[in-house]
């Protein structure tokens, strides 16, 4: 499978309608090295992101913004509390 570039940048135009400036917050399952969560950061309030351990960015990687977390888990068994969050983001996870 090949993939392919949002170049028409539909999917944070489509993130932008669902979230708001008071958004709360969202959990990106499957967030890799963080290069999609960087572009829609700015949308909710705080936003955790989520992935097996290897797909996580290295130490000495780009700092992250501060409103933006992530933590070494299976998106199967999260390491939050139930209802944290007030979106959910999966996208390009296979």
């Amino acid at each position: 499978m090949a993939i392919r570039s949002d170049t028409a940048g539909n999917e944070k135009s489509y993130l932008r309608d669902m979230l708001s400036a008071d958004a709360g917050c969202a959990l990106e399952i499957g967030c890799g090295d963080g290069r999609l969560t960087r572009k829609y950061a700015d949308l909710p309030r705080r936003i955790f992101g989520v992935d097996l351990p290897g797909a996580l960015p290295r130490t000495g990687a780009e700092p992250l913004p501060e409103s933006i977390s992530m933590a070494a888990a299976s998106g199967v068994r999260l390491p939050f509390p139930a209802c944290r969050f007030d979106h959910v983001i999966f996208s390009l996870s296979f």
